[in-house]
């Protein structure tokens, strides 16, 4: 893998003041990695891009379907995407229908769409660890169905519709088909107590691992599930739900038998809910003053060995309260994936133990729509400003450390440096950044090709490293010389110990050249500056050098 490693120590912090889009903001305090995102066009083909720091372009991946902007890069390299092919008559916003994954190259390995007039794939999926995915799916059933579970019939009428949200776990097969081996369906899970001659008939406060359904119920669309993750330690699956504004944990490790059922599984519950944050009014435990989220998306755990690992984080878009927020909750949950609810009583926490907002005036930031946030593993926070199409990165200290501007507009327009893309849409739905480090990109080639902007400024922008910047020479072991240098460099190493060494330019890209005799010959490099690395006894140590 070839890592960006460049350091400029001219100052912590980078802002230029003549971009407009690309990079606008690149401290040496962001994470060393590479950001996914695609460009919402909705015209074909479609991109979906891998850039660094600098807004360079290290990968990139193309479709014949529209990009939905939902891309995530597995541990072998490949590209799993979300892309707009609805063959359904459902009158849902987001409803996607295909999903893809492509080698590193390119090369489409798998295609498989599910829609078809009664029901899509819909927002999200999530890759399981044995290669199966969850994607949710929205059904359409009819108002006899509805009236049936207890909806309301002054709302659900005769002419109309309600859309029931399941899971489904799909087992890829060949090219572009594939098997359905679990399922969870909200529907099996119900309450109401409007209509005692119904099966679920009950009391709502009474079970708050059921779901209301007449709850905000105004329209089909009546849940609008829009995010979905997997936590592999816990086996155990967390469904967002927008409209609702609440999320849900369920169990996976039931059969899909159990899974419609209230009894089965590590838990013991079969496909009820596990837990729910958000809403306590939902299910009769709360008013709407002890509402917390509000519209919300991208609800995720933080992964293991992350900072605030096992918490959940979430987009907290805002809805009438008119500002978004980045939240952090942490559930009462045990050792065995238990989680502690008191009887008629809402679910803990009661609020958020962190948040960010913007700092200066709230309102500033305010997506209603779109959107995401993920814990980085240095401890950072990436957000996607989904409606604005802004990607930035904040510190523990709420320090914007990174920010990009998306510069392709929905109708494909691509911004030249110095254009304001301020009035023309350049929405993302979701983007995720990942470490250098990511075993995803062994051994791939990150050389960096040119920016999506037209008319980039390159020199605006270095890159930084995440490895240790102990200037060899001053640890005592190493030094060289000379430098600068038009021809070659030598090594000393008065203690004699084992060493190896890179060369690598200011890309980040590695240098083929070798050493022989403690020298390293550079006179077939170009001119400029360089980082050499040597590594000894597990202890790396750089310096900037300069080719003259």
């Amino acid at each position: 893998m070839k890592k960006i490693i460049f350091i400029l120590h001219l100052s912590i912090f980078y802002s230029f003041s003549q971009n407009t889009v690309g990079t606008i903001v690149n401290t040496e305090n962001a994470l060393n990695g590479y950001t996914l995102f695609s460009p919402r066009t909705f015209s074909t083909p479609s991109y979906t891009y891998l850039i660094n720091n600098c807004g360079e372009i290290v990968n990139q991946w193309s479709s014949q379907f529209s990009a939905f902007g939902n891309d995530y890069i597995s541990e072998d390299g490949s590209l799993y995407s979300a892309h707009l092919d609805n063959q359904s008559t459902l009158n849902l916003p987001g409803t996607t229908g295909r999903i893809e994954k492509k080698d590193w190259n390119n090369n489409l390995l798998w295609g498989f769409t599910y829609s078809d007039t009664d029901f899509s794939f819909h927002h999200d999926f999530s890759v399981l660890p044995n290669g199966n995915i969850l994607l949710i799916v929205a059904q359409r059933r009819t108002a006899a169905q509805a009236q049936e579970k207890g909806a309301n019939p002054n709302i659900i009428t005769n002419s109309s519709d309600l859309y029931e949200e399941k899971i489904i776990e799909i087992k890829p097969i060949g090219i572009d088909d594939a098997e359905i081996v679990w399922e969870w369906s909200l529907w099996d899970h119900l309450i109401q107590d409007i209509d005692d001659t119904k099966s679920n008939f009950g009391v709502v406060l009474d079970h708050p691992e059921l779901l209301n359904i007449n709850y905000n119920l105004t329209e089909g669309n009546w849940v609008h599930a829009n995010a979905i993750d997997y936590n592999s330690s816990l086996d155990q699956i967390i469904l967002n739900s927008r409209n609702l504004n609440e999320l849900y944990i369920i169990d996976h490790s039931t059969t899909i038998a159990e899974a419609s059922s209230h009894t089965g599984g590590n838990s013991g519950k079969g496909g009820d809910f596990l837990y729910r944050w958000g809403n306590p009014a939902a299910y009769n435990q709360g008013t709407n003053q002890d509402q917390k989220s509000f519209g919300q998306h991208t609800a995720n755990w933080i992964p293991t060995g992350f900072p605030d690992e096992g918490k959940i984080m979430f987009f907290n878009n805002g809805g009438d309260r008119a500002f978004s927020s980045i939240d952090i909750i942490t559930p009462p949950i045990d050792q065995n994936g238990n989680y502690a609810n008191t009887p008629n009583t809402s679910f803990l926490p009661i609020t958020a133990e962190w948040s960010y907002t913007n700092q200066t005036n709230p309102q500033d930031f305010f997506a209603r729509i779109l959107s995401g946030a993920y814990r980085l593993p240095n401890g950072n926070t990436f957000i996607t400003y989904g409606t604005a199409g802004i990607l930035f990165e904040v510190d523990a200290n709420f320090n914007t450390v990174w920010k990009y501007i998306n510069p392709v507009s929905s109708d494909s327009l691509t911004f030249s440096q110095g254009d304001d893309p301020n009035g023309m849409s350049t929405t993302i739905f979701r983007a995720r950044k990942y470490d250098v480090d990511y075993i995803g990109f062994s051994g791939k080639d990150l050389t960096p090709s040119g920016h999506i902007e037209q008319n980039p400024i390159p020199e605006n922008c270095s890159l930084f490293n995440s490895l240790s910047t102990v200037d060899f020479e001053a640890s005592l072991d190493f030094s060289i010389f000379p430098n600068p240098s038009s021809r070659t460099i030598h090594i000393i190493n008065p203690k004699q110990r084992r060493y190896t060494i890179e060369l690598y330019n200011s890309h980040g890209s590695k240098m083929n050249l070798k050493l022989i005799n403690d020298t390293v010959d550079i006179s077939t490099v170009n001119p400029g500056f360089y980082i050499i690395k040597i590594t000894s006894e597990n202890q790396s140590f750089t310096k900037k050098i300069i080719k003259q």
